[in-house]
C-alpha cells in the first residue's frame, strides 16, 4: 500500500472511532436527562416546603373562662366566677397532631365564707378573687377533617397542663399568694372547629392538686371558650 493511502486510511479510521464515541456519549446523556429533570434538588426542596406548610400551624387566641373550686365542707361555698385568658401555640400534624402552647390565664373565683356572717349578704365583687397563672398546655388531638384542614377542621383533643401561679388580685377575703400552691397540674379536654384562618375551641380543665395550701380539698375547675387565628 502506498504511503499516502496508508495515511488516508489511518485518518478515516480515527475519525470513525471518534464519531462512534461521541454518538455513544450523546445517547447516554439523552437517556439520563428525564431522570435528572424529574428529581432536581430544587423540586425536592419545593415539595418539602409545601408538605411542611400543610402540617404546621401557629395559633394566637383569647377567650373567657368560668371557674370554680371543688370543696367539700360547710365552711365555704363557691359559685362560678368569670375570668379571661390570652395565649399562643405551635401545632404540628394532620389527622393525628400535637400542640405546644403557653397562655396567661386569669382565673376568677367566687367564694363565700360562712364563718363570716357578712359574707352571706355580700355582693359578687366583694366575694371574688383573681388568680394569675401561666399555663403550658401539652396537647394531643385528632382532626377528623384533616384532608381539607386548610379550609375546615373538626378536632377533639386532650392536654396535660402544668400551671404556675404568679399572683392574686386584691380582694376582701384576705387571700394572698402565700396561701396558694405555686404549681398546679391539670388535665384538659375539648373540641375545636377551624374555618379557614379562624378557629373556635371549647373545653374543660381540672386540677389534680389543691389551690390552697391550708384548705383541702380545693381543686380548681375551669371551662373555657377560645377564639383565635391560625397561620
Amino acid at each position: 500500500m502506498k504511503k499516502e493511502n496508508l495515511k488516508l486510511f489511518i485518518l478515516l479510521l480515527f475519525v470513525s472511532i471518534l464519531s462512534s464515541i461521541m454518538i455513544g456519549q450523546t445517547s447516554v446523556r439523552s437517556d439520563m436527562l428525564p431522570n435528572i429533570n424529574n428529581h432536581t434538588p430544587q423540586d425536592e426542596e419545593t415539595t418539602q416546603k409545601k408538605d411542611k406548610k400543610r402540617k404546621d400551624e401557629f395559633k394566637v387566641f383569647g377567650g373567657v373562662n368560668f371557674n370554680n373550686l371543688k370543696v367539700d365542707n360547710d365552711l365555704y361555698k363557691t359559685t362560678t366566677g368569670v375570668g379571661w385568658l390570652l395565649g399562643a401555640s405551635y401545632k404540628r400534624g394532620k389527622f393525628l397532631y400535637w400542640e405546644l402552647g403557653g397562655r396567661y390565664n386569669r382565673a376568677v373565683y367566687d367564694m363565700t365564707n360562712y364563718s363570716n356572717p357578712g359574707d352571706s349578704t355580700s355582693t359578687y365583687f366583694d366575694r371574688i378573687f383573681g388568680v394569675s397563672n401561666v399555663d403550658v398546655p401539652i396537647t394531643f388531638g385528632i382532626n377528623f377533617l384533616s384532608f381539607v384542614s386548610r379550609i375546615v377542621g373538626l378536632r377533639i383533643y386532650v392536654s396535660a397542663v402544668p400551671a404556675f401561679v404568679l399572683g392574686v388580685s386584691e380582694n376582701d377575703l384576705g387571700i394572698t399568694k402565700d396561701r396558694l400552691n405555686t404549681f398546679i397540674f391539670s388535665a384538659q379536654g375539648g373540641v375545636g372547629v377551624d374555618v379557614t384562618f379562624i378557629f373556635l375551641e371549647v373545653g374543660v380543665n381540672y386540677g389534680f392538686n389543691d389551690l390552697f395550701k391550708d384548705y383541702n380539698p380545693s381543686h380548681p375547675m375551669q371551662g373555657f371558650v377560645n377564639l383565635g387565628f391560625r397561620f
